[in-house]
């Protein structure tokens, strides 16, 4: 029995993959705009046409059309199976892909399902018992003391673990969960008798939920005395917080939208800055941000504001953060919150207004780490060696002369020192060359008549403006799309697997597909996407559809009437009837013969 690669496990790798990078080693990339441009590797061109999104992980080629994901990317450039590709990536971000059976690894898959699903529920247990049991009045007096309104309580999902034992433990039994898997989702614990009991106990309770909004493991905060003082999920096979930001499933809109993210420390933190309007903010999970977290907020911005608490674990963290950050290829500004207060105690004593000044007055990375360099020494060749990395990073040739024209100022060293220091920095990075071009044949369909443009058109809109896909279900029955790579795009998504994605789901479609959903995603649509155009678009659909409907019948009734079949007339002119009746068709009376229903 050969192994087999789960879906779940695919999605990760490709998640930790990301694409500007994986395509950076290959090509010679330009920014432009959100997006990057480059020589395509696929045929022969002299303007750049190949287009990588970062913020959709799909990359595009205007010329040839080419265009998929970044296993598909990897497939095309290294001549690899998709199987190798996703073993070359996991390889790359030190994914682990272990051998498995098909049948082992189906199981496995159950489990992790169970898990999420029984977060869920102990999710469901923790709000009831916050919100509708006496109990939970502690817990609700904490919360409203912290200011907290009871539509951001019901938002983020918040809620609380009673004092007993096995509170949690008898509810899920209760629903059909054994005690082993209880336990295999970190909700309750062994004693030292080997007894079970809840892990989650007297705490306010703040879901942790993935990206997509899926309950992958819980924070507790203790009501009272006791340590610890805040308690996290162990450790399962959904939850590892390495991988996970809390409040991205909320903030992905605004950090789209502002182009940048806040960044904090607790869980608090970002409650209170979305309860004031700042929906950007996300949280670490502690002090140490992991380079995987810094990975997925790259799927959604390269600009970052980090607001740590300014106590001395919160500098310390603050500056592995903003080196992380830049290996990864953020720019990065830092907010220094006065009073010794974190981002939670500052909204709430100052307000919006004066949170948004401080976050406009972020310093950027490079004056920042001059100033905590210069509070732990006096040495100028340790201060510089402690910032000449930042300066390095620097894509701008503009923004390097003004860096060092800000460090020779801060540090009375002279600009030729700086320099050469920075020479040497830079001949230790490795700089990648792209390998030579590739020659594939150009494919490009060029959608000529309103039929073919509206079919295109309202994909495009469901694809990249998912709310529009109800009002389209409704609208649109799937056989009035003709373009038979449409068809099966718009059936692939009118059913989608979680609300995944297109990059996620990007490799399970066939080349000319991939092509047409690339090109969709990146294109601009030269209508629009407001409602108004959607409603034309499927008006221009059904009254395609009814026009060839009546061309149909009328031919139809000319053969009819050719043979003298009256019977036949007959079905034919109330077919022409009822159609011309339809909101949108024409009018006109019905049984008064073919020709004059023809003219």
């Amino acid at each position: 029995m050969g192994t087999f690669i789960s879906r779940e496990l695919i999605e990760r790798i490709r998640e930790q993959a990301d694409l500007v990078e994986v395509a950076g080693e290959y090509l010679r990339l330009t920014k432009k705009g959100k997006d990057y441009v480059a020589l395509c590797p696929f045929h022969q061109e002299k303007t750049p046409s190949f287009t990588v999104s970062r913020e959709k992980q799909i990359f595009h080629c205007f010329g040839c059309g080419a265009g998929g994901n970044v296993f598909n990317f990897l497939m095309a450039m290294e001549n690899l199976t998709f199987p190798e590709a996703v073993r070359q990536l996991a390889a790359r971000t030190g994914i682990a892909i272990p051998a498995v059976r098909q049948e082992d690894e189906q199981k496995r898959v159950r489990l992790e399902n169970r898990l999420w699903e029984m977060n869920e529920l102990a999710g469901e247990f923790y709000r009831q018992c916050l919100h509708d049991r006496p109990e939970g009045a502690p817990a609700r007096d904490y919360l409203a003391r912290r200011g907290l309104q009871k539509e951001t309580v019901l938002r983020f999902g918040l809620g609380y673990a009673p004092d007993g034992w096995d509170s949690l433990l008898n509810y899920l039994q209760g629903h059909n969960y054994s005690r082993e898997e209880i336990l295999s989702a970190g909700l309750a614990v062994l004693s030292e008798r080997g007894r079970p009991f809840d892990r989650f106990r007297r705490r306010v309770i703040f879901p942790i939920r993935n990206a997509r909004g899926k309950i992958a493991g819980f924070g507790g905060r203790i009501l009272g005395e006791g340590e610890p003082k805040y308690l996290n999920s162990p450790e399962t096979a959904v939850f590892n917080k390495r991988h996970l930001l809390y409040g991205l499933d909320l903030a992905r809109p605004a950090i789209r939208e502002q182009g940048f993210a806040i960044l904090m420390e607790g869980y608090m933190d970002v409650i209170s800055a979305h309860q004031a309007g700042v929906g950007n903010a996300v949280a670490s999970l502690g002090t140490s941000l992991t380079a995987e977290q810094g990975r997925l907020l790259q799927r959604y911005t390269t600009e970052v504001v980090i607001a740590y608490d300014v106590d001395a674990a919160g500098v310390a963290a603050a500056l592995r953060g903003l080196d992380m950050l830049q290996e990864l290829g953020f720019q990065v500004r830092v907010v220094s919150i006065p009073e010794g207060k974190d981002p939670d105690e500052y909204l709430r004593t100052h307000g919006r207004p004066a949170w948004d000044a401080l976050v406009e007055d972020a310093r950027p990375l490079l004056e920042y780490k001059l100033d905590q360099a210069a509070r732990t020494t006096g040495d100028k060749k340790r201060i510089l060696q402690q910032v000449i990395g930042s300066v390095a990073r620097m894509a701008s040739p503009v923004e390097q002369e003004e860096s060092i024209r800000l460090i020779a100022a801060r540090l009375n060293l002279s600009w030729d020192a700086i320099k050469s220091e920075l020479r040497r920095f830079q001949v230790e990075r490795r700089l990648r060359q792209p390998i030579p071009d590739k020659i594939a044949n150009k494919t490009h369909n060029i959608l000529t008549d309103a039929k073919k443009i509206a079919e295109q058109e309202i994909i495009r809109l469901v694809i990249q403006k998912p709310e529009y896909l109800p009002v389209v279900k409704e609208e649109l029955d799937e056989e009035l799309i003709e373009n038979p790579v449409l068809k099966k795009v718009y059936a692939f998504v009118k059913h989608p697997d979680e609300q995944l994605e297109p990059a996620d789901w990007m490799d399970r479609l066939e080349e000319g597909e991939r092509k047409t959903v690339s090109r969709l995603l990146l294109e601009e649509s030269p209508l629009g996407d407001s409602p108004g155009v959607l409603a034309d678009l499927l008006k221009t659909i059904k009254n395609n559809n009814r026009a060839q409907k009546k061309d149909r019948l009328l031919r139809e009734l000319a053969r009819a009437e050719k043979n003298n079949d009256r019977e036949q007339v007959n079905v034919i002119l109330k077919e022409l009837a009822q159609l011309l009746s339809l909101p949108g068709g024409e009018a006109g009376p019905a049984g008064k013969g073919g020709k004059e229903l023809s003219s």
